[in-house]
């Protein structure tokens, strides 16, 4: 069956559903392989995806930095938003999705003079261009290894190297760290692993920046006080409103903190339930 049989068949099944007044079948925004092209480009985008974002992340990115590209690494948003386009749902009701819309339309523009491929010939363009990016990256990348041979800058460099790729920790690493300091304060049922999902580039940074004796605890204070505004942005009205007067008031920032240590030593409460208690009891002293 063609591609065009087969987006027939769902918008079949579509109209049959909503026969029972059921809108379960949301529009897909992806579009089915129409050539050899196509198909093509989309291997090329995922390969790409695996060697800039997981396979070569770390050295590619340093690598690059140096002569003779001395480039940020753009490849990298290209190939995410790219795979993000070509293998997910995009909702035109969403912010980021949208963003992302107008991120690869404006690539396509430049790769095949169109902003979206249309036929076999565009997506021939797309692959070209593509190639040619990550043919450029990795010559690059390729040549600036020459520097780690230099008398006067090859073992700083390799120094250099070594360290970011000791604190390129995979995501699943931070679970540990982050259940850890989701228990300290009351676990306020955060999807942990969404939570971790748009904050590891920040996390990353956090390891990075950290002397090597105290990145453990850098890092869950990070967490931590990426948690506390999570929790913070989804407390009751009256409860931030209780902190806000906390905060503005010495006697009831001191108070708060005793009130604080019993609500501590309790050991059963949540942090939302402390914060009540807190605002509640440091206001009316």
């Amino acid at each position: 069956m063609t591609p065009t049989g087969i987006a027939g068949l769902y918008d079949n099944l579509r109209k049959r559903i909503a026969i029972y007044d059921l809108s379960a079948c949301a529009d897909i925004s992806l579009r089915l392989s129409s050539g050899s092209n196509e198909i093509e480009f989309y291997r090329l985008v995922f390969w790409g995806y695996a060697l800039v974002n997981e396979a070569a992340r770390i050295p590619l990115e340093f690598l690059m930095s140096l002569p003779p590209l001395r480039a940020s690494n753009s490849l990298r948003q290209e190939t995410s938003q790219l795979r993000t386009f070509l293998s997910h749902n995009l909702d035109k009701n969403d912010k980021r999705d949208r963003r992302t819309r107008a991120f690869v339309h404006r690539w396509f523009m430049d790769a095949c003079g169109y902003g979206e491929p249309m036929d076999d010939s565009h997506y021939g363009d797309c692959y070209a261009y593509l190639t040619k990016r990550l043919q450029d990256a990795l010559e690059g990348a390729i040549e600036a290894c020459a520097l780690f041979d230099d008398a006067e800058d090859g073992s700083r460099l390799l120094t250099a190297l070594r360290d970011r790729i000791s604190v390129a920790w995979p995501a699943h690493r931070f679970d540990r760290v982050l259940s850890v300091c989701a228990s300290r304060l009351g676990n306020p049922d955060i999807d942990l692993r969404a939570f971790r999902a748009r904050r590891l580039d920040g996390w990353r940074r956090v390891l990075s920046e950290a002397r090597e004796q105290v990145r453990e605890q850098a890092l869950e204070r990070r967490i931590e006080a990426d948690l506390l505004t999570a929790i913070g942005e989804t407390l009751p009205p009256r409860v931030r409103d209780n902190l806000e007067r906390i905060a503005a008031s010495p006697a009831a920032t001191a108070a708060a903190l005793l009130v604080l240590g019993e609500a501590r030593r309790v050991g059963a409460m949540s942090l939302p339930q402390i914060i009540e208690l807190v605002g509640s009891q440091s206001l009316a002293r």
